[in-house]
């Protein structure tokens, strides 16, 4: 408690990254629950609507409170656009298919290459260089992927095209990263989480208006409690907490919330769905979790730019 005290950062600070840490991580076995019941289409259609619609009401009433603006201008519509599509629709329907075939656990490690992706990406689009620690952060994520892979598929009741989908969902939304981190918005980042949430969730509400079904309406308390929580907690808080984090800390103290995420993921698809743990995947967890820190916990001198880019969810 005494280094808290001694910290040039607010109590707060820890509190929200502490909250985003569990929030998203927890939000995995919920994401489970609901897809159990409910398709992912009706399902992400539902949570995002309702999350858009609850972060843009958050930032009208930053607005009036700050006079930060929420309306983005029609000039960035296009990139606003193009976003939402990597950043929340591809995410939210490979990423809920994902976990739909394989275990919360090892769903959210596979998710947590995002970072990867995104300094391979770094590399061959927008020319940054390939450093060593690059180099060993994608050697250690190539190995905690192969340790994963190396289940046997009929043990863990995952499919193959599981983990494809969930890493595809990770790449895809490197990209998204990308397209706002060299993006200048000229919105409060609250009311960027919520058009883009809106933007992204908009093709998945209309694909779900013609598949024709309503799960929820068979859907049992568990899967409703679900639901709330993911709404009210790992999209709404967390995206608010974690705007709020990434303006108080550096970027190398923000990115610790980040790492806890697969950590806390892991853990509580253990404790609240009863998945198997066992060594092989501590190792996969641990290797993959170091390869995200090299890429994340820059030291000091090395530029960060760019770096406050919405988490997992």
């Amino acid at each position: 408690m005494a280094g808290i005290a001694a910290s040039p950062y607010p109590l707060r600070g820890y509190a929200l990254l502490t909250g985003v840490a569990f929030g998203w991580g927890v939000n995995w076995p919920m994401m489970k629950i609901i897809v159990s019941e409910v398709s992912v289409w009706e399902f992400r259609a539902f949570s995002g609507v309702a999350a858009a619609l609850l972060l843009l009401g958050l930032a009208v009433a930053v607005s009036r409170a700050s006079g930060e603006a929420w309306k983005a201008p029609r000039e960035q519509w296009l990139r606003l656009g193009l976003a939402a599509l990597f950043n929340i629709t591809s995410w939210f329907v490979l990423i809920g298919f994902g976990v739909s075939m394989m275990g919360a656990g090892h769903a959210v490690i596979m998710a947590f290459t995002m970072p990867l992706f995104a300094a391979v990406f770094g590399v061959l689009a927008l020319g940054e260089a390939m450093t060593r620690r690059r180099i060993a952060a994608l050697a250690l994520g190539a190995a905690g992927v192969a340790v994963l892979m190396s289940h046997d598929f009929s043990v863990i009741g995952a499919e193959p095209l599981g983990f494809a989908l969930t890493l595809a969902g990770a790449a895809l939304w490197a990209v998204g990263v990308l397209i706002q981190k060299h993006t200048p918005w000229r919105i409060g980042v609250v009311a960027l989480g919520g058009w883009q949430l809106l933007l992204g969730t908009a093709p998945i509400v209309a694909i779900w208006l013609v598949l024709g079904s309503f799960d929820y309406g068979d859907a049992g308390a568990a899967v409703w409690w679900s639901t709330a929580y993911l709404v009210l907690i790992a999209l709404v808080f967390c995206y608010f907490a974690w705007f709020s984090v990434v303006k108080i800390f550096p970027a190398s103290v923000s990115a610790v919330g980040t790492l806890m995420v697969p950590v806390v993921g892991v853990v509580s698809g253990v404790v609240v769905l009863g998945e198997p743990f066992c060594l092989r995947d501590l190792i996969a967890l641990a290797l993959i979790v170091g390869a995200v820190a090299l890429v994340l916990l820059v030291p000091t001198g090395e530029p960060v730019a760019g770096r406050r880019a919405p988490g997992p969810r």
